[in-house]
């Protein structure tokens, strides 16, 4: 199977998420890593960035980053903590 490789805007379009939430997320491991795909290119593997949007979905509720120590568990029916 041919490697898919999506650059900045697509994974921005797709996450939702800035450059540098995205950077923090790939330093403590919460988001795939960028690849080197030249001297001056990076990209992100299209399957990886997918399957980070799947278990994200299935895990709504839990907090990522640096906020994974100060949030509590919300309840998605009830939209509180709990």
């Amino acid at each position: 199977m041919q490697k898919l490789f999506w650059r900045e805007p697509k994974v921005n379009e797709t996450t939702g998420l800035s450059k540098s939430t995205r950077w923090r997320m790939e330093k403590t491991g919460d988001f795939p890593k960028k690849v080197q795909l030249s001297s001056r290119a990076v990209g992100w593997r299209a399957e990886e960035v997918i399957e980070w949007c799947r278990n994200r979905e299935e895990a709504k509720c839990e907090p990522v980053g640096k906020h994974k120590r100060k949030a509590g568990r919300v309840d998605p029916d009830t939209q509180r903590e709990g």
